[in-house]
């Protein structure tokens, strides 16, 4: 699948997220050695297509993840579920990632750059208000100017 998207609209506009061992929807993908086995394969395979992006939603197996960085050619995007703000360049740092994806930050936060250039306090999110329609929870959290 992801051959035939990178083939019709280029590799350059062709990304591709995973989430090895994530138990979504009580999905179990076997022990760690099995998850490891065929996710170094997967992304072995996809590193030859030269995607512009691996997009990994991450568990917490750092191995695994160091194995990705060493053979996937292009920026390595890694979401922990969970992370904290102090968190957020920790895998950039490391070598890990080229770039942490603020979602859950960025959707509480309007103006989450300059929150985090002065250190301000971030919105908690509400998640009650996520996937249910509306505008509630998507465009009314406050900014620091509006405080």
């Amino acid at each position: 699948m992801a051959r035939a998207v990178a083939d019709e609209i280029g590799a350059d506009r062709t990304g591709i997220r995973i989430s090895p061992a994530f138990p979504l929807g009580g999905l179990d993908e076997g022990d760690t050695a099995a998850v490891r086995a065929q996710y170094r394969y997967l992304v072995g395979e996809l590193a030859k297509l030269n995607l512009v992006y691996l997009h990994v939603h991450h568990l917490g197996d750092d191995e695994l993840l160091a194995s990705f960085r060493e053979v996937w050619p292009t920026a390595v995007l890694v979401v922990r579920y969970g992370r904290e703000r102090e968190g957020i360049a920790a895998d950039i740092d490391s070598g890990l990632a080229d770039i942490a994806p603020l979602g859950r930050f960025a959707l509480a936060n309007p103006d989450i750059v300059e929150r985090l250039r002065t250190d301000a306090p971030l919105n908690d999110l509400d998640p009650s208000t996520l996937y249910v329609g509306g505008a509630h929870g998507y465009v009314d959290y406050p900014t620091l100017a509006s405080v």
